[in-house]
């Protein structure tokens, strides 16, 4: 039995803003950045959400629950590694123009290992494993998955079957809402619903 599995990025913070590889660690919400999840919010309305699966980093636990507040829904939240943020490493804390110097200019970014963390393609893999399976986890009609980035470009990727390398640079902004529909352990369709959709640099 198929799935829609509906995902969105976390609200915008002070990091994000500032060019900032936050990785595992946090950073707060800009103004905008508490407005976003209620944005995006309004278009979930109406739609049959079993559950809501949240990476485990704090801006998106902040963004899930604000989703939960404007739905004003009984939708069970549960926590899930597989949607972190990339382990950055020793990178952690860097600006994007840090990083860019830092990554060899002959690097695949897909299998590139940041020092003491992990790949972009690591990152993908575990989400595109998690999400293949609840096409048969009985969680209901649709999910809702609040995420980062880097997380949605890897599931985007998958479904178009290109590297992840060809979409690390896509930035899903803070305001998208997506659409992937999952069949037999397949992702099987990708729509964007709503917001932005462009490139980090």
């Amino acid at each position: 039995m198929g799935i829609d599995v509906y995902v969105m990025r976390h609200g915008e913070t002070e990091a994000n803003v500032h060019q900032i590889l936050m990785g595992r660690e946090d950073s707060p919400f800009t103004s905008a950045g508490w407005r976003h999840p209620v944005e995006v919010a309004e278009h979930l309305k109406g739609r049959d959400l079993g559950c809501v699966y949240s990476s485990p980093m704090e801006r998106t636990q902040r963004t899930a629950r604000l989703v939960l507040e404007t739905l004003e829904r009984a939708i069970p939240l549960k926590t899930e590694e597989a949607l972190a943020e990339l382990d950055a490493g020793e990178y952690t804390g860097l600006s994007f123009g840090e990083v860019r110097a830092r990554v060899p200019s002959e690097a695949v970014l897909g299998e590139f290992r940041y020092p003491g963390g992990e790949s972009w393609g690591e990152v993908q893999a575990r989400a595109v494993a998690f999400v293949a399976g609840l096409s048969g986890d009985g969680a209901g009609a649709s999910v809702l998955l609040v995420t980062h980035a880097g997380v949605i470009a890897g599931l985007v990727a998958a479904y178009v079957g290109d590297p992840i390398e060809r979409y690390i640079r896509t930035r899903f902004g803070h305001d998208f809402l997506g659409l992937l529909k999952v069949e037999a352990g397949e992702i099987t369709g990708y729509e964007k619903l709503a917001g932005t959709v462009d490139t980090w640099f």
